[in-house]
């Protein structure tokens, strides 16, 4: 530390200056903090689950226990294998939070169009002929999710860069308050960050901590790693990505894989001799397809949280034209399939366009 310039202070003190006082809770180091430090902070995480947000999926949240300000969340799936399905749910249960969604690659219209149809289980075809036909009371209902259902979610559907962001975030701090998520769709679409998948995620990570936000980051795994259908792992993130991340929810289309088994056992067919095995094992499947022909599979690939389990997969039903989720039982068809399955009484309620303009 540098010595105190007392001939300084003396030459103040004959020309009747007045010599402040050294600041005492000034921090003296540039990287050291005391290791207690980390005992105060702790005890503010776990007294303020508030500041946390939570995904609503109860089993994954019950054991990440919220993604706290700096932490950052990985989504991690193929593409079109439902990413966008989980973060429209996310949205929906964090609806009363100021959120900055940057989605260079949808236009913001769409997201507020798949964002009415989930919060209000109402068909998306049906909601855009109506509007088509200028209906009146569709085109106020639309307005209002935005208006009323997500009135602090900013949403950036152009190509950004991390200084874009930065000037993105002063505006919103402006406009509403400072943000208690932000979320990217998806990692290799920022610019700015570095050319690889790895200098991206630690760019961001970074901004995360700068600002003390949660992140949830879509992430793009790799062909090999989440072509048809395959299950989610740590090192299924395409070149990295996953070092970064506090939690990583897996998402696939179990209906992709499976697919994928009875084309390879098919094509077995034309080359086995004994071939009753092999269309046993195409029966089983066809039945297993059946189930997830429309289903979205989560599973909890990477937890730090103390005490956290990692979770397998956890199956959810996709209800047609609204892409609202339901938690499907294990091995149980779903109602549509199978009318006298238990499953019935779980099923996604199907509401009406009438009954949604009346409850509204």
């Amino acid at each position: 530390m540098t010595a105190p310039d007392y001939e300084g202070r003396w030459a103040k003190l004959g020309r009747g200056e007045i010599i402040s006082p050294p600041n005492l809770s000034a921090q003296p180091f540039a990287y050291y903090t005391p290791l207690a430090k980390a005992a105060d902070d702790y005890v503010h995480w776990a007294q303020s689950p508030n500041e946390r947000i939570y995904l609503g999926f109860n089993e994954i949240d019950a054991e990440m226990r919220g993604i706290a300000p700096s932490e950052m969340c990985l989504i991690n799936g193929y593409s079109h294998s439902g990413k966008t399905l989980a973060l429209l749910q996310i949205l929906v249960a964090n609806h009363d939070k100021r959120v900055i969604y940057f989605c260079p690659d949808e236009p913001r219209t769409l997201t507020l169009i798949k964002l009415a149809c989930v919060t209000h289980g109402i068909d998306a075809n049906v909601l855009e002929q109506r509007i088509e036909s200028n209906d009146r009371e569709s085109i106020d209902l639309l307005r209002n999710t935005a208006l009323q259902h997500f009135p602090n979610l900013a949403v950036f559907d152009q190509t950004v860069s991390l200084i874009d962001m930065e000037r993105a975030l002063a505006e919103i701090v402006d406009a509403i308050g400072d943000p208690q998520l932000i979320v990217v769709d998806y990692l290799d679409l920022i610019t700015g960050g570095g050319e690889d998948v790895p200098s991206k995620a630690n760019s961001l990570k970074a901004f995360g901590k700068r600002h003390n936000i949660p992140l949830i980051v879509l992430h793009q795994s790799s062909r090999t790693a989440g072509a048809d259908g395959r299950k989610m792992t740590i090192s299924s993130g395409a070149y990295g990505g996953e070092q970064q991340a506090t939690h990583i929810v897996g998402v696939r289309r179990k209906r992709f894989e499976i697919e994928g088994h009875i084309r390879d056992l098919q094509e077995k067919l034309d080359k086995a001799t004994n071939t009753e095995r092999i269309m046993s094992k195409i029966e089983e499947l066809q039945y297993e397809l059946r189930i997830h022909m429309d289903t979205l599979t989560l599973n909890l690939v990477k937890c730090k949280r103390p005490a956290g389990n990692l979770l397998d997969d956890m199956d959810y039903l996709i209800e047609s034209g609204t892409g609202r989720l339901k938690r499907l039982e294990n091995g149980v068809l779903p109602y549509r399939i199978d009318e006298s399955s238990p499953y019935k009484e779980a099923t996604v309620e199907q509401t009406s366009f009438q009954d949604v303009l009346a409850d509204w």
